[in-house]
């Protein structure tokens, strides 16, 4: 949650005009300040998403539906896709794939060895994109 909201605060320095629209788990959430216009103008409910932090958004399905009411309004939304999740899921499914796959009562200890370096490796290098 600190990294999104580090994000939020960086982007509004960048731009304080815009409003950021994220995409967390099943929802697409505006915070702070952005969260506070937006419940005003849609009567959304605020509710706590960090200490001090409130947020407002919709659920994922709801996204265009949303999009077209952003433009009636005029309002500059910019919509934040955390691409960190996706890699990170993708990577993760990828090693239980393997893992189903294998025999692990005909694989020798050096096999297995080797394997686990493999994840290690993998998952290094996702996380230092």
């Amino acid at each position: 949650m600190r990294k999104l909201y580090e994000k939020y605060l960086k982007l509004k320095m960048e731009d304080n005009n815009k409003l950021y629209l994220f995409c967390c788990g099943n929802f697409y959430i505006f915070l702070e300040e952005d969260a506070t216009k937006m419940s005003e103008i849609f009567a959304w409910k605020k509710t706590p998403f960090a200490k001090g932090v409130e947020k407002c958004g919709f659920p994922k399905n709801s996204l265009e539906k949303y999009l077209n009411r952003f433009k009636d309004y005029q309002l500059s939304v910019e919509v934040i896709e955390e691409k960190e999740e996706k890699r990170e899921k993708n990577y993760e499914k990828e090693i239980i794939e393997t893992l189903k796959s294998l025999k692990i009562y005909k694989m020798t200890p050096m096999e297995a060895l080797n394997t686990l370096e493999q994840f290690q490796k993998k998952i290094h290098s996702e996380e230092s994109l």
